[in-house]
């Protein structure tokens, strides 16, 4: 009898494995490894930015992660570090399976205080180069310097307000910097897309662990592509302004977005690219002027004439998208 119930027990673990891998053989995402990241600073655990890095990018929905215990045996195995994993070939060796393989330094780590009239602020800074290696070609996908700073503590104008803040502090930034890099690397291989168009919203590919509830997105419809003169690599494509959107509801898989102003057809497959802030800032003024225009057109038709095309005129110059 404890002879059937281990062989049950193994043969329902050997069933679960299975499933489990064919289940990542039937997904279409991308499988990311992220490696070592070295460091300009002796004191700085660069850990605690890959465990940032692999969570950011988990949360994107968008690719399956290699185990940080596989990565660090195949780096121990060929003696590699970030500076060393692209071998001369161009090819990265003992990486089968793997996509894309994420490594990078820290150049900036710092502490500066800063006065603020009444009072002084310390603020941490925060710098990673990256890069995002395609393993098949060796390619480098992505290559950026990431910079971020943050307010850690305040004091009295007259005091070191960095006096005693420890190495947390750049807790906060190496959050913050994983964020963006897992942005610009989805971004760059999946960007934000249209999935349905209805007639007052539409349906966008990413959730709540992406998107934001109330971000503002500009939806392009993109054209042929271009080259460059000297590579014949194709560098870019045509891209045309459709429509201002607006998240209004998220879910795990996907967001709605109501349609703030729109110059052209959508379709699906559009991109909509996300915006800085102060883009979204720019964008909801717009809007905003659009509908104050329209108001006035409202009134001003009730009786064709001069006074009615001026308003047409006008509302139709607010609502123009660039």
């Amino acid at each position: 009898m404890r002879n059937m119930k281990i062989a049950l027990i193994s043969f329902w673990g050997l069933v679960a494995v299975l499933s489990s891998a064919f289940a990542i053989a039937q997904s279409n995402k991308p499988i990311v490894a992220v490696g070592t990241f070295e460091s300009s600073f002796s004191n700085y655990d660069t850990r605690n930015i890959q465990t940032a890095i692999e969570t950011a990018l988990s949360k994107t929905q968008k690719f399956s992660l290699m185990e940080r215990g596989r990565i660090d045996q195949l780096l121990a195995e060929q003696g590699m570090s970030a500076g060393g994993i692209v071998g001369g070939s161009g090819q990265i060796g003992g990486f089968d399976g793997v996509d894309y393989l994420i490594y990078g330094r820290v150049t900036q780590l710092g502490l500066e205080a800063k006065n603020l009239f009444i009072m002084s602020a310390c603020e941490a800074q925060l710098g990673i180069d990256i890069r995002v290696v395609d393993v098949r070609t060796g390619e480098i996908r992505l290559s950026e310097t990431l910079q971020q700073d943050d307010q850690v503590n305040t004091s009295d104008s007259e005091s070191d307000p960095c006096r005693g803040v420890g190495i947390s502090a750049y807790d906060n930034l190496t959050a913050s910097t994983a964020r963006l890099l897992a942005e610009k690397l989805t971004q760059s291989l999946f960007p934000v897309k249209l999935a349905k168009v209805s007639t007052n919203e539409v349906y966008l590919n990413y959730g709540e662990t992406f998107l934001n509830q109330g971000e503002v997105l500009k939806v392009v419809s993109l054209g042929g592509g271009f080259e460059d003169p000297d590579t014949g690599e194709i560098i870019g494509a045509e891209e045309e302004l459709r429509a201002v959107i607006r998240v209004t509801q998220l879910r795990p898989k996907y967001s709605i977005a109501e349609i703030m102003l729109q110059s052209g057809e959508l379709s699906v497959g559009d991109v909509a690219n996300r915006m800085s802030k102060k883009s979204q800032q720019s964008a909801s003024k717009i809007v905003k002027s659009c509908k104050s225009a329209d108001s006035r057109m409202q009134r001003s038709c009730k009786k064709a004439g001069s006074k009615c095309d001026k308003a047409t005129q006008k509302k139709i110059t607010a609502c123009t998208l660039d």
